[in-house]
């Protein structure tokens, strides 16, 4: 018998019915994922960017415009000498300007400072140049950047590739820097990935768990001959056709559970005219083989969510080694709401019966 098995369980087709409808049952645990999410990656970047974020800034710019000398060596009457913008970033902290800058301040202020607080970006149109001044101060900044306004045009002077320099743009007031914080795009992102997380980890439960939570696990499982789970309205006659001409039949517990207590009860009310005897768990107390292979018939009784397909398949392969034939199996103690759900009884009234006056009517 043991040779003429084929079923392998972990072979079952995915079945995606049941799995959506156990994702939905757990709802709240994809809300909680989100929110958790949200929290972390949203609140973790508000807490960067904002609370723990640098002292504000505050930027003042004057433009400048540039007359360059023509080269009279060069053929073409409009090649020019320039300066490109790293040549002029240099040339703004230079040591003549920094003591220039510190005598207007009233205080010393080194050239390492300076660099940091200006800076000049000359674009396509070589012939202007915007100067910046950032510090943590406004007032500060517009006066270092009144000194480059007043002075540049002095120094112009004294460089043969300059012609002029004046200033097109004066700053009235400097500015403040917006940082450019994005606290709603980092919570949905955070929600997202939290989501994604959370359906990964459903994802792997699901396929890692065997447990049987329905009649029709068993058939595609194991192969057995199953004849409903309780509550079912086919249970009881499909088990009066299947017990037909057997007497005595035994009741065993795949785990020695509960549920086949309860079980065994539901057999002798439903059926009095037999003889029911309920055997200990097989794997618990292996001697009880023998009182199996003595009755007529022998139904195992898989509980519901507690009894795994694993197990099973060691109850099977113990009963193929005795010599033990089943005559069927029931599943007790299901989720009743997953078996309406899944076999349509609840969702098809639901969304085609009348809704929930049908659902009370029933």
């Amino acid at each position: 018998m043991e040779e003429e098995r084929t079923w392998d369980f972990y072979r079952e087709p995915f079945d995606l019915k049941l799995f959506l409808l156990q994702m939905l049952r757990k709802w709240y645990v994809f809300v909680l994922s989100a929110l958790v999410g949200a929290l972390l990656l949203g609140g973790g970047y508000f807490l960067v960017k904002v609370v723990l974020a640098p002292a504000r800034e505050y930027q003042a710019d004057v433009i400048f415009y540039m007359e360059y000398a023509v080269n009279p060596d060069d053929s073409d009457s409009y090649a020019t000498d320039y300066f490109n913008e790293y040549t002029w970033n240099e040339w703004i902290v230079c040591d003549e300007i920094q003591e220039r800058v510190s005598q207007a301040l009233g205080y010393e202020i080194t050239e390492t400072q300076l660099a940091g607080y200006v800076s000049t970006t000359v674009p396509a149109d070589v012939r202007l140049q915007t100067l910046s001044v950032v510090t943590s101060d406004p007032e500060l900044s517009l006066a270092i950047a009144r000194c480059y306004e007043e002075w540049l045009p002095e120094f112009a002077e004294g460089q043969r590739e300059l012609d002029s320099i004046r200033a097109i743009d004066s700053p009235e007031q400097a500015y403040l820097i917006t940082a450019d914080v994005r606290t709603f795009r980092a919570t949905v992102l955070g929600a997202l990935i939290g989501l994604f997380l959370c359906c990964m980890i459903v994802w792997l439960s699901y396929l890692s768990d065997d447990r049987v939570c329905l009649p029709g696990q068993l058939k595609k499982r194991h192969g057995l001959k199953v004849f409903g789970a309780e509550g079912q309205t086919e249970l009881e006659e499909n088990v009066r056709y299947g017990t037909e001409k057997l007497e005595n039949i035994a009741l065993v517990g795949v785990g020695g559970s509960v549920g086949c207590e309860k079980a065994f009860s539901w057999f002798q009310s439903a059926f009095p005219e037999k003889h029911w005897e309920s055997v200990l768990g097989t794997l618990q107390f292996p001697e009880e083989a023998s009182k199996l292979r003595r009755a007529d018939g022998v139904i195992l009784v898989v509980e519901a969510g507690v009894d795994s397909s694993a197990l099973i398949e060691r109850v099977l392969s113990y009963y193929g080694q005795q010599e033990i034939s089943l005559t069927g199996a029931v599943l007790w103690n299901p989720d009743q709401k997953l078996l309406r759900q899944y076999y349509g009884t609840e969702i098809h009234r639901f969304f085609f019966g009348g809704g929930k006056k049908a659902r009370e009517e029933s």
